[in-house]
Order: structure tokens, then C-alpha cells, then sequence
């Protein structure tokens, strides 16, 4: 038997079998294998494939038996095929390179067979060759586009061993990708600055570096605000760099903010301010600048005219605000961005307005016109002018105590208006007050028209008037009485004996009560006349029987004119003839007198004047003729007796 022995490698263990069967037969069967026979094992040419226990054995032995022998015996002979180690190759696990860091240093190993091989399968560069097994791969920027490359190691000089091959995939990740945010502007006097940082990728987490201010909470923190130090904002700047950490293979990725610090708001509301309350309007005078040059304010009570947007309104004050005596107004910036409001503040103060009084209303007479004004002013000023007037102001009319003399016309209207205005009034406005002299009539005194007066009716009624300012007076000048007194107007004055033997008295009506007028007087003069003088005539004797009178009367003096009176009788022709005949009557016949008395008439204002008579009736002869007597006609004779 003849044993023949194939060297296979088990990664290319099919074996093609060249059995050969000759003489009186030429076929065969192979056996002896757990494998399988391509076509059969009836070919002598079949193609043997192992089994795998048998590539794990290492060897399996075929046997090949003639077949179809006739009368002869089978032959049977052997081969043995050793399947020898195959190429072993390992790409090494797959590698995860970060984009940033692409390099891939690869590990690949081969033994077995062989322990050499070659990488393919890249559109990169292996350094130093492809033919090293552990190159350093740089990939194409497709590779890196794609974001991974499969790289294939073949084992190489293989002998008969088909070549062996692994592959490696090295997956490109996403780098770390720092963004530190748009830049920012931060305002000076608001210059902590919200940092927005992100770090995506392979890592999320990074650090803040660049700055010499404080990151709060930390620099750590990708949100942290940031406060500058006091050298940035001086200079204006600080720039910022994220920087990504925990980046695995990744290098590091950064990223730069600049921080502008800008000015802050300037605000400036203006020098205070000093009102006068009755002008008490105050222009504002406010700056805004920097930033924005808008602003608002606020304070006080009043209103800003027009708007309290207006940098530079006019302040208008309520009522409170003038009684508080000074309010402070803030400006406050507005439109402010990322900066904080600016405030500055103005004091208003309100000073006193002038205080002008011209005095009360003066009263003056027109017999003593001049009048002592008594302006004052107080507050913001002391000092006024008098005008209005066209008379004449002593010693001038800026002194607020003048003497103001009034002019003819004024006189004659009876009244002068008087205007007394403040002066030297600084922010004040001015303030007038008005003070009006009326000129009162002065008193009129009218002791009356002279007087007569009878020497026997001396008493006279006075009849003064005092009227215009005042109406009271008094009675002076002579040395007789006043009744009821000397300051009655109509008092009755009775005259002295001397001054009705003088024949007259001079009597003087002088004004009291005059006020701020000079006094008046007048003068009367009573004449004393002399008194009728009645006479009624004699005594007188009638007889009864004859007892008519004639009187004798006279009545001389202011007076000549009278009426008798006194009898029951009758006058004739009639009782004012001063010679009348005087008839009585029977009852004064038989009284046997009767008294007649002549008072004077039309006296003017002397009493009436009486003188009496007395009329004595005497009897008269007594005569009896007897008793009345009856005579006949034819006997007419008829005897009387005594």
C-alpha cells in the first residue's frame, strides 16, 4: 500500500484527490472520511472537503478501494492529507478617532502561516506603509465626511494557504464643538454678563479661561455670569475663551467671546433750582447721554409741561408742593439696553413770594386831603413803588409810608385809586396791591340865617345843620343858656341880659366829631328888637242905660295891630279895631263892670303884649209911668199916676 500525504492548509483544505485504478478495472470508491467527495467518492478525480472535526484533527486519512474488480480481489490503497495551520490575521477591534484627532494608530496582527500582510481598503494614507501592521492611518476627508472607513488586513505571503483577511472600522465621531456665544456688550455700571456657552459633541462639559473677573459659580459652569474686573472695564474689553474638556480622544475645542463694555448712562437733571411761589414754574434743564439720551421724571406733585419724557419740561407745582417749601424731582434714564437706569436728582426750592399790602381803605377829607399811606411789603422782597395817582407822593413814591396829596380831579371824583407794587422782586413776579382814599365830603356847617328876636321873646330856636363828615357841633360865643344844651343843633338859646340890652348876640356853630377833617364853623347873629307896646286906654263909665263904649286902644312897637278880648258883649265894627264901640251884654250890664283886654297882634316873634280896661256900668234913671190903663174911645182922657 501506498500512502500518500497532501499538506493542506485548513483554510484552503479542499483537496483534489488523483486516484488511478488500472488493469482489469479502472474504477474505484474513496473512503475513510467524515468529509464530502465532489462529484462522489465513485470519482478517482473527486474533490475532497474535509469535515470540520477533521480540520480540527489536523489529518484524515482516504482510502481507495477498486471497484467493479471481476474475479480479482479489490486493492485498496490510502492517502493521507494533513491540513496544516491556516493564516491567522486580526485587523485589531474597531477604533472611534474623534474628527479633530483623526490619526488612527492600527494593530493589526498576523501568524499562523504567515506574519506578514498588507491594509487596504482606505482612500487615506498608512505611514510609514500599508505593508506595517500597525501604521498610523490618516484618513481622506470623504472618510471623514462619511464619518468612518473600513480598512481590510490581507496576511501575505501565504504559500498555499489562501490569504487570510480582517477588517478593522474606524468610526470618525462628531468632535467637541465649543461655542461661546455672540459676542456681548455689557454696560459699565451693569457688567456681569450671562455667558450662554454649549458644548456639544462627544463631551458637554468645558471651562472658561481669559478672563481676570470672577465666573459665578464657577468657571466651570458653561451659564456662569461673568463680573469683570475693575481693569476690563477700563479697558473696555475682556475676551473669553471656552474651552471644551472631558474630550476623550477629541482634542480640545474653543471657542472666543469678546465682552464690550460700553459707558453707562450719564444723567445730569441740572443745578437746583430756587421758584418763587407766585412764579413758581420751573424750566428743567436735564441731560441724558451715553447710551440713550432719553430719560423720565418723577417727584413732586405738580405735572411736567409738556410731558415728563421731555428732558427739559416745565415743572408746574401743586398746591402741596409750594406748601412743602421744596421738592426733589429725580431724572431717570430710559431706552437704558443692557444698562442699568442712571438717577440724579434737583432741588426746587420755593421761596416766599412778595407779601403787598397798600393798608386799608383810607378815608380822607376833602378840607384835609392828604393821606399817610401805610403800604408794607414782606416775603421775598421789602422794597415797592406807589402809582395810580395823579397827585403828588412825599418824599417820593417809593417810600411805602408816603404822604399822598391828592390832585383837583381826584378831589372832585370824590376817590383816588392807589396801586402799590412790589419791586426788586428777583424770580418773583411782582404783586400790586390796591388801596382806594375816599374823599368825604368835609363838614358843612350852617349855623343858620340870622336871627331878630324880640327883647320879650329873647329865647331863640337855633336851627344848625352840620352835615358831609360828620353832624355834631357845638354852640359857642355867648353868655346866656343853651337848652337842652351847647352841642344841640336846634338847642334853644336864651340870651343874656347884657346881650338884650346890647341888642344882639353873636353865636358860633363849630363841627365836632370832624374825624381826619379840619373843622368847620359858621356864625349867626340874633338881634334883640324891641317889644310891642299894648294900651288899652282909661278906665270907663257907662251908664246901664246907655252902656255902649267907645275904646280908645293903641298898640305901638314892631306891631300895630290888636284884638280885644275878654267880654261877652260884641265889638263893633269888630273886636280887632283898636277904637271899636263896645256893646256888652245884659249879664255884664248887671254885673255892673266888665274887663276888656287889647292884646297885640302880629307880633312876628315878640309875644303879644296885653293891656286891660274895665267898663263900670252905673245905674241909670228909674222911671214907673204905672200900670198900663184902659181908656174909651168916647172917653179918651186918662189920669196917670205917679
Amino acid at each position: 500500500m501506498l500512502v500518500l500525504t497532501y499538506l493542506l492548509v485548513k483554510n484552503n483544505a479542499t483537496a483534489v484527490l488523483s486516484g488511478i485504478v488500472s488493469g482489469p478495472t479502472t474504477t474505484g470508491i474513496w473512503t475513510g472520511g467524515s468529509g464530502t467527495f465532489n462529484p462522489n467518492n465513485a470519482t478517482l478525480n473527486a474533490t475532497y472537503t474535509p469535515s470540520a472535526s477533521e480540520l480540527t484533527a489536523g489529518i484524515v486519512s482516504l482510502t481507495l478501494t477498486s471497484t467493479a474488480n471481476g474475479n480479482c480481489l479489490q486493492v485498496v490503497d490510502n492517502m493521507q492529507i494533513n491540513y496544516t495551520i491556516i493564516p491567522s490575521v486580526a485587523a485589531g477591534t474597531n477604533i472611534a478617532v474623534c474628527k479633530n484627532n483623526a490619526l488612527a494608530v492600527l494593530s493589526g496582527t498576523v501568524s499562523g502561516a504567515t506574519t506578514t500582510g498588507v491594509w487596504t481598503g482606505g482612500t487615506g494614507s498608512f505611514n510609514p506603509s500599508n505593508a506595517v501592521l500597525n501604521p498610523t492611518y490618516t484618513p481622506s476627508a470623504s472618510e471623514l465626511a462619511a464619518g468612518f472607513t473600513n480598512l481590510t488586513l490581507s496576511s501575505s505571503n501565504n504559500g498555499n494557504c489562501i490569504a487570510v483577511t480582517s477588517t478593522v472600522q474606524i468610526n470618525y465621531t462628531t468632535p467637541p464643538t465649543s461655542n461661546a456665544g455672540l459676542n456681548i456688550s455689557s454696560c459699565k455700571n451693569n457688567p456681569a454678563s450671562v455667558l450662554t456657552g454649549t458644548i456639544s459633541g462627544p463631551t458637554t462639559s468645558g471651562i472658561w479661561t481669559g478672563g481676570a473677573g470672577t465666573y459665578n459659580p464657577n468657571n466651570t459652569a458653561l451659564t456662569a455670569t461673568y463680573t469683570p474686573s475693575a481693569g476690563e472695564l477700563f479697558a473696555g474689553f475682556v475676551n473669553l475663551t471656552l474651552t471644551s474638556t472631558a474630550n476623550g480622544n477629541c482634542n480640545a475645542s474653543s471657542d472666543v467671546i469678546t465682552i464690550v463694555f460700553t459707558n453707562a448712562p450719564s444723567v445730569y437733571a441740572g443745578a437746583d433750582l430756587f421758584s418763587c411761589k407766585n412764579n413758581a414754574n420751573a424750566s428743567l434743564s436735564g441731560i441724558v447721554s451715553g447710551p440713550t439720551t432719553t430719560g423720565i421724571w418723577a417727584g413732586g406733585t405738580g405735572t411736567f409741561s409738556p410731558s415728563n419724557t421731555s428732558l427739559n419740561p416745565t415743572y408746574i407745582p401743586s398746591a402741596a408742593d409750594l406748601t412743602a417749601g421744596a421738592i426733589t424731582l429725580t431724572l431717570t434714564s430710559t431706552n437704558n439696553g443692557n444698562c442699568f437706569s442712571v438717577i440724579d436728582s434737583v432741588k426746587i426750592n420755593y421761596t416766599p413770594s412778595p407779601i403787598v399790602n397798600a393798608g386799608a381803605d383810607i378815608t380822607s377829607c376833602l378840607n384835609n386831603a392828604a393821606a399817610a399811606l401805610s403800604g408794607t411789603v414782606s416775603g421775598a422782597t421789602s422794597t415797592g413803588v406807589w402809582s395810580g395817582g395823579s397827585g403828588n407822593y412825599n418824599p417820593s413814591n417809593s417810600v411805602l409810608t408816603a404822604t399822598y396829596s391828592p390832585s383837583g380831579a381826584e378831589l372832585t371824583a370824590g376817590f383816588a385809586t392807589l396801586i402799590l407794587t412790589s419791586s426788586n422782586n428777583g424770580t418773583c413776579l411782582q404783586v400790586t396791591d390796591t388801596v382806594k382814599i375816599v374823599y368825604t365830603t368835609s363838614p358843612a356847617v350852617n349855623a343858620g340865617s340870622n336871627i331878630t328876636a324880640c327883647k320879650n321873646n329873647a329865647a331863640s330856636v337855633l336851627t344848625g345843620t352840620v352835615s358831609g363828615s360828620t353832624t355834631t357841633g357845638i354852640w359857642t360865643g355867648g353868655s346866656g343858656t343853651f337848652n337842652p344844651n351847647n352841642t344841640a343843633l336846634t338847642a334853644t338859646y336864651t340870651p343874656s341880659a347884657s346881650e338884650i340890652t346890647a341888642g344882639f348876640v353873636n353865636l358860633i356853630l363849630t363841627s365836632t366829631n370832624n374825624g381826619n377833617c379840619t373843622v368847620a364853623s359858621d356864625n349867626i347873629l340874633i338881634n334883640f328888637t324891641t317889644a310891642p307896646s299894648t294900651y288899652a286906654g282909661i278906665d270907663l263909665f257907662a251908664c246901664s242905660n246907655n252902656a255902649a263904649s267907645i275904646l280908645s286902644g293903641s298898640v305901638n312897637g314892631p306891631t300895630t295891630t290888636g284884638i280885644w278880648a275878654g267880654g261877652t258883649g260884641t265889638f263893633t265894627p269888630s273886636n280887632t279895631s283898636l277904637n271899636p264901640t263896645y256893646i256888652p251884654t245884659a249879664a255884664e250890664i248887671a254885673a255892673g263892670s266888665v274887663k276888656i283886654t287889647l292884646t297885640s297882634t302880629n307880633n312876628g316873634n315878640c309875644n303879644q303884649v296885653k293891656d286891660s280896661l274895665m267898663i263900670n256900668f252905673t245905674i241909670s234913671p228909674f222911671v214907673n209911668a204905672g200900670i198900663d190903663l184902659s181908656s174909651c174911645k168916647n172917653n179918651p182922657i186918662t189920669s196917670f199916676q205917679a
